[in-house]
């Protein structure tokens, strides 16, 4: 065989091992000493995020596996920065420590239902938004007496701890009773039983937890704010939000973000409010 054919036989050969052992999708080339890089480096992004929120971010009992808009836009990063969206680590959170992690830096972002707002930006930065919420009420299905945000007036409501919602209400209802906890089971649980006449967060968490518990609840439909969600990032990386920021343009752009959305809120939200992401 002549030298010629021998070297375009190994050179085929060649090619054929390496598309046999490259990764399907390689990562995003990142900067040098960059948080991207870091996170390449280790091999994994590491997410906070609630795994108790049906549809956004919630654990699968019997998977394992964190399910939800929230947890697929993770995985979605994920794949950028590492070549796979396997490569994510999930940690629990709660409103009451979703900063504190990011601040110690045991997260690298957190996406759980954060909304972005001028106290949070004092001491985290924020990408996105990638979803508008806007807080509502949740209560028995048989108490009409709530028709708007104005009826909590003399009422009992339960709001969550680290959460925007005591303030918001009070814009609207100062003579509201407050009752707070750390976690939706307690405050849905209150309702159920008539201590509390009802429990009020983003509407769209109130829609998951009417959705497990059919015709216990009646959600108001009146939501009297806006909510945007952003993904929490540390202050000391601004290249990490911008870069965030630019996957997350590119995911409406390309359609990613709406496929998202079909999949795991459209049949229970309705049509998407294709968020405007914020430079």
């Amino acid at each position: 065989m002549k030298l010629k054919n021998i070297a375009v036989m190994a050179s085929c050969i060649a090619a054929t091992l390496f598309a046999a052992v490259a990764p399907a999708h390689a990562a995003d080339s990142v900067p040098t000493d960059s948080t991207m890089e870091k996170i390449q480096k280790r091999g994994k992004l590491v997410v906070g995020t609630s795994q108790n929120s049906l549809m956004f971010s919630v654990r699968n009992p019997i998977s394992g596996q964190t399910e939800g808009f929230e947890a697929d836009l993770a995985r979605m990063l994920a794949k950028k920065l590492t070549g796979s969206a396997d490569n994510v680590e999930f940690v629990k959170t709660t409103p009451e420590n979703r900063l504190p992690l990011l601040q110690s830096g045991r997260v690298d972002v957190v996406i759980s239902t954060l909304t972005i707002n001028d106290q949070r930006k004092k001491v985290i930065s924020f990408a996105g938004p990638y979803y508008i919420a806007g807080q509502d009420i949740l209560t028995r299905r048989a108490d009409t007496s709530i028709r708007s945000v104005a009826d909590l007036t003399g009422k009992t409501a339960c709001v969550l701890n680290g959460t925007t919602v005591e303030d918001n209400v009070k814009k609207f209802a100062p003579q509201t009773k407050f009752v707070t906890f750390a976690d939706t089971p307690a405050c849905v649980e209150g309702v159920v039983d008539g201590r509390f006449d009802a429990y009020v967060d983003d509407g769209a968490m109130l829609a998951g937890e009417a959705l497990r518990q059919p015709n216990k609840f009646r959600i108001v439909g009146k939501p009297f704010t806006r909510e945007p969600w952003g993904v929490g990032v540390s202050k000391d990386a601004p290249a990490f939000r911008n870069w965030i920021n630019a996957q997350l343009e590119q995911s409406i752009k390309d359609g990613t973000w709406n496929k998202l959305y079909a999949k795991n809120l459209e049949g229970t939200l309705g049509q998407p409010q294709v968020p405007t992401i914020e430079p």
